[in-house]
């Protein structure tokens, strides 16, 4: 039933299924909070994104049958890695904030670590949908000409991106949510470039998970980080790799990319 829904459009309903999906969870979360039925701690939450994560990877094998394997042991291009320079330049700077703190603290590791399982699950869940299901129709019909590959990567990660604004609804300020909204765009900008260069759903699960725990590095370890020309440093480094250098990166994939016989 799914898999004839989705051949009638694979386009629309690979972005209604993912991105629905994605909104879906957003709301659950929004109920149990705001109704006092559950503050939806670390635990729950990374329960309910696993819980969610397997139903997309279920709609995901609905959608790829007999090549569904492939979006997880499939050997990506050696060049993957190159692209992915950019990506592990922005962890590394995330270090450069321990030598300027005051003092560095283990007081929160505990907290860390159970963010870090959380992120996991984030990134299980969060590019199964997006990536999966999202860019599944887009792949189909999009990838073998260079405009479509440029509209494919900017229009989901764009859509990636839009979902933080809903984190207005848990007392977010507006502004904050609307630059989150901006740089979680870029990023989703590149990975889905990075997914569309490597076919692996299982590669953009792990680059997503290692961001979201290394940008936590230094709020867990850090105590008063100071001001100055380092901090300024990183801050700029940070904005140009994410807000410029990831997009071009995406871009430039796209004009290389070599469609492959029997790839999604």
């Amino acid at each position: 039933m799914i898999q004839k829904i989705y051949d009638k459009c694979p386009v629309l309903y690979g972005v209604l299924y993912g991105q629905g999906l994605l909104v879906f969870f957003v709301l659950l979360e929004y109920f149990l909070v705001s109704t006092g039925i559950s503050q939806c701690g670390v635990v729950t939450d990374s329960f309910i994104r696993i819980m969610f994560g397997i139903f997309a990877l279920i709609l995901m094998k609905k959608i790829y049958q007999d090549k569904f394997h492939m979006q997880f042991i499939a050997e990506f291009p050696k060049s993957t890695w190159l692209f992915a320079i950019p990506f592990f330049i922005y962890l590394g700077l995330q270090f450069l904030y321990l030598p300027i703190a005051e003092s560095l603290t283990t007081a929160y590791i505990s907290t860390f670590v159970l963010s870090c399982v959380q992120q996991l699950a984030t990134g299980f869940f969060e590019e199964t949908a997006s990536k999966g299901l999202v860019m599944s129709g887009m792949l189909q019909k999009w990838k073998r000409t260079v405009r479509g590959r440029i509209c494919m990567v900017f229009i989901s990660g764009i859509l990636f991106g839009t979902l933080h604004i809903i984190n207005v609804l848990f007392n977010g300020d507006i502004t904050s949510c609307l630059w989150q909204t901006l740089y979680s765009s870029a990023f989703g900008v590149f990975l889905a470039a990075i997914y569309l260069h490597s076919n692996s759903v299982l590669l953009c699960m792990i680059f997503h998970a290692i961001w979201d725990i290394f940008v936590r590095i230094p709020g867990n370890f850090c105590e008063n980080i100071q001001k100055g020309i380092i901090l300024d440093f990183i801050y700029s480094a940070q904005d140009i790799i994410n807000l410029g250098v990831f997009p071009l990166v995406a871009i430039l994939i796209c004009l290389k990319y070599k469609p492959m016989s029997g790839a999604n």
